[in-house]
């Protein structure tokens, strides 16, 4: 194993002047500072992550705040997970999966929350480390979040695109910033499109969202905008268990859930994979003292077997 020692040696300089480069490196010459990052890169020496934490004062962790019940945590957040910790870990972080805000507060350099409301908006901003959201909860938080809006209102369009007349929009029951987007971005369409609007909301479960299936009037050329996979996906099977022909159905998330059905769901794809890259790369620049902006990334329609479908969407 490389040590300190030996990078000195064949830099011919005290293991206090390699220290120095490595952590204060202002406190040196040009000419000194080459002659030590290339003994470095000769030898491949990879400093000490414990020294590292204690001459930067970091705990080199991460933690995902986890605020909302997990037994209604949509199985795509173990995707985003697995993409959050494989980056972090690249910039020799790890990370560290929690419930409670509190829980271990001054062990950690920053935190990933999801799940978040504006009644925890306080309580988030009163914490003693750099927050990211994955989604937007307010102004005070930075975030990375889907475009909400724009993944409905193209879902919509690509419906209204394939001839379907009528077009009903079952939402989140919820005053939270990224469902009532999800609502404007079908209304948007409506509008654009100069058709009726048909709104209805309830909570994310697929049982109740079959229970309203059984009260629309569904006729042909109709399509269902689901604001969740999970809502769906109730949808779907109650259209199918009652044998109801030429209605289209989507919905929004797009990983895991939306193949649950025996027909695979048309859907509104979150691009998880470069999600986490943003966030991690928000925090780390947060954890840097850089300034950030809330990031939205834009969405993706994927076409499947339960509407109708055209080679190309403009």
């Amino acid at each position: 194993m490389i040590t300190l020692t030996d990078v000195a040696k064949r830099a011919h300089v005290s293991t206090m002047t390699v220290s120095r480069v490595l952590h204060h490196p202002e406190q040196v010459s040009e000419e000194i500072r080459l002659s030590v990052q290339n003994a470095i890169s000769e030898l491949g020496y990879k400093p000490s992550r414990v020294g590292q934490a204690l001459s930067k004062q970091r705990q080199f962790v991460i933690q995902f705040l986890i605020l909302e019940d997990v037994k209604k945590v949509d199985p795509y957040y173990a995707k985003l997970l697995l993409y959050i910790a494989d980056f972090l870990r690249n910039e020799g972080y790890t990370l560290e999966i929690n419930h409670d805000a509190t829980y271990h507060a001054s062990q950690v350099d920053g935190t990933f929350v999801s799940g978040a409301r504006k009644s925890d908006l306080k309580m988030l901003t009163e914490l003693p480390y750099p927050i990211v959201s994955y989604g937007k909860v307010g102004q005070e938080i930075p975030y990375v979040d889907i475009d909400n809006a724009k993944g409905i209102f193209m879902i919509t369009k690509y419906l209204i695109s394939v001839g379907y007349q009528n077009i009903i929009y079952i939402g989140l029951n919820l005053k939270e910033d990224f469902s009532l987007e999800r609502k404007k971005g079908y209304e948007t369409a409506i509008i654009e499109n100069k058709r009726k609007a048909h709104i209805f909301m309830i909570n994310n479960d697929e049982h109740e969202a079959a229970a309203l299936v059984n009260q629309l009037d569904l006729k042909e050329k109709t399509a269902i905008v689901s604001a969740t996979d999970r809502i769906a996906i109730g949808v779907l099977q109650r259209i199918q268990e009652c044998g109801i022909a030429d209605v289209g159905v989507t919905g929004f998330d797009g990983v895991f859930i939306s193949q649950f059905s025996l027909h695979k769901l048309t859907t509104v794809e979150q691009p998880l994979k470069e999600i986490a890259r943003t966030m991690v790369e928000m925090m780390l620049k947060l954890i840097n003292k850089e300034n950030v902006k809330s990031t939205l990334i834009k969405p993706r329609i994927i076409i499947g077997e339960t509407t109708r479908k055209q080679k190309v969407i403009r």
